[in-house]
């Protein structure tokens, strides 16, 4: 049933995209049968993927698209660096999501917060950090309520449960962002392999800060390093970024839109920092924190269920 929501909703972008660039005049006042042959005759006249399709529909400012899509998810035993919890398994993101291109900044969150607690304060498009799990699910329901969107998560004593029928912000899962890191590419870093696991990789180099080009230390500016090909910055190094998931082993077979373990001790944290050395900077590296945990090296990115 997932599966289908995801192909329903591409067709009606596939109409919508269609209009807008005069492929298809008012068919949609027509007959179903009319409206699926002039369709029929867009794809065979102009073919249209899913990733163009996206591109040139219009996102909220600072977010991108992210194709619904399946992939491999973990890293290949030979992969330099490699540890042992990062099995490979095939995993289905069924829907669309909209992703912020860079990590939570400081003056973002000042703008929903009213405060900053970053360590490496005083820099308005560095991200975040010194921001535990909590403070980042708080941001997302503060920042959704002066968007005019719906809260995603439902916090009391109990905990945070997330609310999955709504269109405000929210964490993107362990596999959400994987698979928006790697942008259909299966290599170590999104712009390639790994050569060195330390602070000397050229291609870490290129695509994030972390402990090889740090000076000074700590944070700084999103997006003044290469992005990967769907136009997110700064997912290998700056900050490590929360997930929603508890940490948990990997499933063993083919999984359609994990959510991970309903209950655990640490949260995933994922991406890196400008602290780490390149082996924990790649694509499927996991580490854990605690939920309560606030460090400055720790940030966050927020993305949006398909509204």
């Amino acid at each position: 049933m997932e599966i289908e929501m995801s192909v329903r909703g591409t067709s009606m972008r596939i109409v919508a995209l269609a209009l807008a660039l005069g492929w298809v005049s008012a068919a949609l006042s027509e007959p179903n049968a009319r409206v699926a042959r002039k369709l029929r005759d867009v794809r065979r006249a102009v073919p249209i993927s899913t990733d163009l399709m996206l591109a040139q529909l219009p996102a909220p400012e600072g977010m991108v698209w992210i194709p619904a899509g399946t992939f491999t998810m973990g890293t290949p035993p030979d992969e330099l660096g490699r540890y042992a919890s990062e099995a490979e398994h095939t995993v289905t993101i069924s829907q669309d999501f909209l992703m912020a291109t860079t990590p939570v900044t400081q003056s973002e969150w000042f703008a929903v917060m009213g405060t900053n607690p970053s360590a490496f304060a005083d820099c308005d498009d560095c991200p975040v950090e010194r921001v535990n799990w909590y403070d980042a699910v708080d941001y997302c329901n503060a920042a959704s309520l002066l968007d005019g969107l719906d809260p995603v998560y439902d916090v009391d004593t109990t905990g945070v449960t997330w609310l999955t029928d709504t269109n405000g912000y929210r964490l993107p899962t362990e596999s959400e962002w994987e698979y928006a890191c790697r942008a259909g590419t299966s290599t170590a870093f999104y712009n390639g392999d790994i050569t060195d696991v330390s602070c000397n990789d050229p291609n870490m180099d290129l695509i994030g800060w972390y402990c090889g080009n740090n000076a000074p230390n700590g944070t700084k500016d999103v997006a003044q390093k290469d992005p990967n090909a769907w136009g997110l910055y700064d997912n290998s190094g700056n900050v490590q970024e929360w997930c929603w998931d508890w940490f948990g082993n990997y499933p063993l077979g083919p999984v359609i839109d994990p959510l991970g373990p309903a209950f655990g001790a640490a949260k995933v944290v994922r991406g890196g920092s400008f602290a780490t050395i390149a082996r924990n900077c790649r694509s499927g590296n996991r580490f854990i924190s605690q939920p309560d945990s606030s460090e400055s090296f720790l940030g966050f990115r927020v993305v949006r269920s398909d509204p």
